[in-house]
């Protein structure tokens, strides 16, 4: 059930990280508080759902207090980078297909590894700030394809796919590791980089379960360099 709020709200001395699905005491700007959880919002409002009683409902961001507004906008900052828990199924080259459980989480954690399972599709936009070059975060969608790089992972029997789609006018390099399915061990893999607006495809043979980008590096140096020198260590 959604309502129209008006004169409810929430702030609290404990602030939550946002897109963990927790809940957090919010205030109105007349002062009153509801001890709720974000299910969606935009630039402009917000929809919780009320701890007590299960409901839902959608008020303006005005209605809020400045620090429930700068929570709701770092949630929908962060929002992209959420990825649900689902259900996935691997296919094998014996034994039949393998239903796996792909894990509720951040497609990119906070020391920069970007964490793919079989289906995923993840756009990583970088910072630049002139001719310098910052850390990636990942977005809804590409807006800036000049500083975005849209990775793709896929899946059958024979082989594990790992696309990669950009526009960025530099060399775009990573690490990676991946681990086969029924195993927990992570094997690296040396990846070319990607060089002037070029994609690249990379596979491995069997099925993949997981890969683990990281160590994202966006340069003016020429791929062959950046490779060597990664593929050296």
């Amino acid at each position: 059930m959604k309502a129209s709020l008006i004169s409810i709200l929430f702030l609290g001395a404990v602030l939550l990280v946002p897109g963990k699905g927790a809940e957090r005491k919010f205030t109105s700007t007349d002062a009153k508080e509801m001890v709720a959880e974000i299910i969606s919002a935009t630039e402009t409002e917000v929809t919780i759902k009320k701890s007590s009683d299960g409901k839902e409902y959608t008020l303006p961001l005005t209605r809020l207090s400045e620090a429930d507004r700068k929570f709701v906008a770092a949630w929908v900052d962060e929002k992209p980078n959420m990825r649900p828990e689902r259900q996935v199924e691997l296919a094998q080259q014996a034994g039949g297909p393998k239903k796996m459980t792909v894990p509720k989480g951040n497609y990119l954690s906070a020391d920069g590894t970007l964490t793919l399972y079989p289906g995923d599709t993840v756009n990583l936009e970088f910072a630049k700030e002139g001719d310098k070059w910052g850390a990636p975060k990942v977005v809804a969608e590409v807006k800036n394809p000049e500083r975005t790089i849209t990775f793709g992972m896929t899946q059958n029997a024979q082989i594990t796919m790992l696309n990669r789609t950009t526009k960025i006018q530099s060399t775009v390099a990573f690490d990676c590791k991946n681990c086969p399915v029924g195993s927990d061990d992570f094997e690296r893999t040396n990846i070319v980089p990607t060089e002037k607006g070029f994609g690249g495809n990379d596979s491995w043979p069997g099925t993949t379960w997981i890969l683990r980008l990281s160590n994202f590096e966006v340069s003016e140096r020429p791929a062959a360099e950046v490779y060597q020198e990664r593929s050296s260590k």
